[in-house]
């Protein structure tokens, strides 16, 4: 079994929920290029780097290939094998030192004597899934920094029920999708996107679905296939309704702004704050579908009046069916709180005057408020920075794993209104 982490250390998902690993809080998660993901250890202890890959299984390859040590380290130097993590897979590890690379011209780096930090480097192994990591050491040799690098690997656990990669979930959708509607054209589009019939599907948020929960592939999918089918037979009447017809039905929905803006501009929106835009949208029984520009000439509305529409609708869909809260922490203390249930109009509560009234009724004049998903957002009083830090890191994890991300911001609501929330 790997090793349990102490208590203290924070929880890191990786790529696509291939594995779980464990960090101190005191290393720094960066994103890195190709899906890496890199801790940083304080005080330029140096880094320790993950990336995660597939290969099916007649692309399998062994350990000592993957981990190509003429390549990656021409000139070491003690090179020896280290104690492997206990994953239930296949485990390669070694350590050694190489040079450093040093600025300057070859005649002075010539002169020079060779500088030497060391590395470590694991792949751990559990087909389909590979994962490759790299210790390096960055500034003076810090013996701590590559202790604790070791234990971090040695935390890591292996998905034993991988969800596939996106290229591979994308050929599944496009062969359930001919297996389906075998009378419609099918194929697959660029950008992580489905072509049906008329309809182009942006599989992004079905494939966040699925690495959650992989057993229920054709239940996450097919509803949504089904409903963009459906729509296509749509006529006249619920394309282009009249006003009246849905005027009771319009709802605000954050997202975020560059996907609107590159994606869909026919949308009608209005940027907002950190990085988000509320769009609009009309609710229906199972579903709901944005409102496009040229509806706005058909209703003689502008985005300000389908705002002010939307407005009204949003709070009186939360006082018909009321927000329930968890409230964690002491009055005097600093204050955590998060919606009960899972709603596709919580985080656009927050475009609410009226509730920030109540918030401030439990937090005072000023909160950060945290948005990772369209169904979820965190509020948390201000009186303790490392509380407000903790929730921040948590925000970016689960704006990284939760459907319909919007930001891994925090917002800062005073009684001015709401802007992006900046540390003190």
């Amino acid at each position: 079994m790997p090793e349990t982490p102490p208590p203290h250390w924070m929880q890191h998902n990786g790529t696509n929920s291939w594995f779980t690993l464990w960090h101190p809080p005191t290393w720094q998660v960066r994103p890195g290029e190709g899906g890496t993901i890199n801790f940083l250890a304080p005080d330029d202890g140096g880094v320790l780097s993950l990336n995660a890959f597939w290969l099916e299984p007649g692309q399998a390859v062994s350990l000592d290939r993957i981990v190509d040590i003429e390549r990656l380290f021409p000139r070491r130097r003690r090179v020896q094998e280290l104690k492997s993590p206990t994953t239930g897979g296949a485990v390669l590890a070694l350590g050694g030192e190489s040079p450093r690379d040093e600025p300057g011209a070859f005649w002075q780096r010539w002169l020079r004597p060779v500088r030497w930090r060391h590395w470590r480097i694991w792949c751990l192994a559990q087909s389909p899934v590979y994962v490759l990591a790299l210790y390096l050491q960055t500034g003076n040799h810090d013996p701590e920094a590559e202790t604790v690098a070791s234990m971090i690997v040695n935390t890591l656990v292996l998905n034993p029920t991988p969800p596939v990669p996106p290229e591979v979930f994308a050929r599944q959708v496009l062969d359930l999708a001919r297996r389906k509607f075998p009378l419609l054209d099918c194929e697959s589009a660029p950008d992580f996107q489905l072509s049906l019939g008329e309809s182009k599907v942006n599989l992004f948020n079905f494939y966040r679905s699925y690495v959650n929960a992989p057993e229920q592939f054709e239940d996450i999918v097919l509803p949504a296939l089904t409903t963009v089918v459906q729509v296509q037979g749509w006529g006249k009447a619920q394309t282009e309704p009249d006003l009246a017809d849905v005027r009771e039905r319009i709802m605000p929905m954050l997202y975020p702004e560059d996907v609107w803006r590159e994606q869909f501009p026919n949308f009608i929106g209005a940027p907002w704050v950190g990085g988000l835009v509320v769009l609009y949208v009309v609710d229906e029984s199972q579903a709901y579908w944005y409102i496009r520009g040229d509806l706005l000439t058909h209703w003689g509305l502008s985005v300000d009046d389908v705002h002010d529409i939307a407005m009204q609708n949003l709070d009186r869909y939360f006082e018909e069916q009321p927000m329930e809260f968890t409230l964690a922490g002491e009055e005097s203390g600093p204050r955590l709180l998060m919606p009960t249930r899972p709603d596709a109009y919580n985080a656009a509560r927050l475009l609410s005057d009226a509730f920030h009234f109540k918030l401030r009724e439990l937090f005072g004049g000023e909160f950060a408020v945290g948005t990772p998903s369209r169904d979820f957002f965190v509020a948390v009083s201000l009186d303790s920075t490392e509380t407000v830090e903790h929730v921040r890191k948590k925000v970016g994890e689960d704006f990284r794993q939760m459907d319909h991300p919007l930001s891994e911001r925090l917002l800062l609501v005073t009684l001015d209104g709401v802007t992006e929330f900046v540390p003190r």
